[in-house]
This record gives C-alpha cells, sequence and structure tokens, in this order.
C-alpha cells in the first residue's frame, strides 16, 4: 500500500485530526505485517499534533522497530525525515519513561511501601 500524503491529507500535515486520517489508513495494514509507503512527496509543512496523531498513535500499537521495518518513508526531505525520527525517539523515550513509573508504582504497592 501506498498512502500518498499531498492526496490524502494536503501540503500541510500540521493537525491531529489530519494525523488521525493517517493513522486509520496505516493500522489495518501493519495489523496485517504489511508494509505501508508514505510519500511525502509535496508536504512543506509536519508539525507534531499532526506526528501525535499518526505515529504517536501507531507506537500504542506497535514496537519502534516494527514501524521502521513495516513504513517506508518516499520523496520524504532531509528536515522532515529528522522532524520524524526525533517525534519516534521522544514519544519512544516517554513510553519507556512511564512504563518505568508504572512498574516503580507496582513495586511500592506490593512492598506496602508506598503507604506513608
Amino acid at each position: 500500500m501506498r498512502v500518498q500524503l499531498i492526496e490524502t491529507i494536503g501540503p500541510e500535515c500540521t493537525s491531529l485530526d489530519q494525523g488521525e486520517k493517517l493513522y486509520h489508513l496505516l493500522l489495518e495494514e501493519l495489523k496485517a505485517k504489511k508494509s505501508v509507503e508514505v510519500d511525502f512527496q509535496g508536504v512543506h509543512t509536519l508539525f507534531s499534533p499532526f506526528l501525535m496523531g499518526s505515529f504517536g498513535k501507531l507506537l500504542g500499537h506497535f514496537e519502534k522497530e516494527v514501524l521502521m521495518q513495516r513504513l517506508e518513508f518516499r520523496s520524504i526531505s532531509p528536515d522532515h525525515l529528522k522532524t520524524v525520527n526525533e517525534f519516534i525517539d521522544r514519544a519512544e523515550a516517554r513510553s519507556t519513561e512511564q512504563g518505568d513509573l508504572q512498574m516503580m508504582k507496582e513495586l511500592f504497592e506490593e512492598d506496602e511501601l508506598g503507604d506513608f
């Protein structure tokens, strides 16, 4: 499957709603273990809310490595590629931190150390 952002979203990929539209297009294909090409040709603007609604939500279903194996970015500028990679790295770090915090909370509750 190939998704051309210029046709699906437009040249300005900025909003959470736009990101969620891409998320819904990609989710079923990725769940079926298929690769998806995301074509950035003609995209001028790429903002974090769009990335959160699309790739950020996908990270809730798939590990970073799985996404990187199944998503192929085409015609992406070096600046946009940097933006996407930095976003995914930050989202993965936040997820890891939240998992660590939850694990610590559970440990404290089990040991009844959280009752001070």
